[in-house]
């Protein structure tokens, strides 16, 4: 059986893990990525007052913001979502959705918004270490103000590179499956150290990571056309 290595976070890996056992993949998981809170202060709680938006772009930043922040202190905000896993977190914390992007990406969800919202405002988008910069300044052009803190840092465990290493030269992986950018990186640092000469058939979620790929010179499929 053909193995497919999985590199998100064991907890959300169970739709991927289901997917690719049904088109007869046997699933192999090694998390690529730690997420690690951030121990923020006073001045994360006066951004929150300050803002009459919330932006939250993944599961984990809405659950690690639910942690640093009394849910009563942001029942009156508005909250602007990427997609149905984050709108799950906001509705277990008793909070309702107010915006959900149409496409769950960071780029369709500040596009969406902004469409829908032409009156300048105040935005609290928390994010983490690795996040990139795309659609903030188009936000800023259009007059509306943002409060951009660190909430998590996105690291790469080192037992889990060694663990990678051992798998990647004792096993033979048809597969990997990537979710983004930063999860390919990880991966190709750690296959040129293995030194493998035939790389595996790279799946990813979405253009933005397949994209990633095609520049470092390797080719990429999307997940649906497995």
């Amino acid at each position: 059986m053909n193995k497919i290595l999985l590199t998100r976070l064991i907890e959300d890996n169970q739709e991927d893990r289901l997917y690719f056992q049904q088109k007869g993949f046997e699933t192999v998981e090694i998390p690529l990525i730690e997420l690690k809170k951030r121990a923020l202060g006073q001045s994360f709680e006066r951004m929150v007052k300050q803002s009459e938006w919330i932006f939250l772009t993944s599961q984990h930043a809405a659950k690690f913001f639910f942690q640093q922040i009394n849910r009563k202190e942001v029942e009156m905000k508005k909250f602007a979502v990427i997609g149905k896993k984050t709108a799950q977190v906001l509705l277990a914390n008793q909070i309702e959705t107010t915006f959900q992007a149409p496409c769950a990406t960071k780029k369709n969800l500040f596009e969406s918004w902004s469409a829908d919202h032409l009156e300048a405002t105040t935005i609290f988008y928390p994010r983490s270490n690795l996040a990139n910069q795309t659609g903030e300044a188009e936000l800023v052009d259009k007059g509306h103000r943002l409060f951009t803190p660190i909430l998590y840092d996105n690291c790469f465990p080192k037992e889990n590179q060694l663990l990678l290493q051992k798998n990647l030269m004792a096993e033979k992986m048809t597969a990997v499956y990537l979710a983004s950018p930063s999860l390919w990186e990880r991966f190709l640092l750690v296959f040129r150290e293995v030194d493998l000469r035939e790389m595996p058939t790279l799946y990813c979620l979405g253009e933005t990571t397949r994209q990633a790929i095609l520049k470092d010179g390797y080719k990429a499929k999307l997940r649906k056309e497995v």
